[in-house]
């Protein structure tokens, strides 16, 4: 559906492109839907950082140290990358200190090396095919965004852009969904096992 959609909005000519994907921000009077892939991109962070919130607090209560920590240092990257969308920090912050762009990128870098490092143990039990396609969009789209930012190089920035959010926010659900799910099964196990040792008990009196 996210490809056709950007598919869609390459190959029609009533808007002009950039008004889609660009970030509404860099814009003055313009239509409502200027943005909108972009704004899009903005749920899909949030969603993901809510999922792994959620995920850390259950894992949490199930005592699992290990994916609490996981998901509680992918809630706090993946809310700095929706700040920084939402107000283009990567622009502003390193214009203000007089430091390149490609700075700000290296910071997410070190950040996500620190994270996957940590926390390998747990990601490799998770559904780890849609963190590394993630991954790897969002690096297509800060390679893009050095080579070319106009014209063919936009779009391919910005896709990659778009498809590696989504993949990132799925990641998340899916993850925090399993979780919960085994928690659940688990909570279940532990009652039928209690039921059983009470019925037993009684028929032994």
């Amino acid at each position: 559906m996210a490809v056709g959609l950007l598919i869609a909005i390459t190959k029609q000519n009533a808007i002009p492109y950039e008004d889609l994907l660009l970030d509404p921000s860099q814009y003055q009077g313009r239509p409502w839907y200027t943005g909108l892939v972009s704004n899009l991109g903005v749920l899909a962070w949030t969603v993901a950082a809510a999922a792994a919130t959620g995920g850390a607090w259950i894992a949490n209560a199930a005592r699992r140290h290990g994916a609490t920590a996981m998901l509680r240092g992918g809630a706090l990257l993946t809310t700095l990358l929706l700040l920084d969308d939402l107000f283009q920090l990567h622009i502003i912050v390193p214009k203000t200190l007089g430091l390149p762009k490609v700075s700000f990128y290296g910071l997410y870098l070190v950040l996500s090396v620190w994270w996957l490092s940590s926390s390998w143990f747990e990601l490799r039990r998770t559904r780890r095919l849609l963190l590394t396609a993630a991954v790897i969009a969002l690096g297509c789209s800060v390679l893009f965004d050095q080579v070319a930012a106009t014209g063919g190089g936009l779009v391919a920035e910005d896709s990659a852009k778009f498809l590696g959010i989504l993949a990132w926010a799925l990641y998340f659900v899916t993850t925090t969904r399993d979780i919960a799910r085994s928690v659940l099964n688990e909570l279940l196990a532990r009652s039928s096992d209690l039921q059983q040792e009470i019925l037993t008990s009684r028929g032994q009196t």
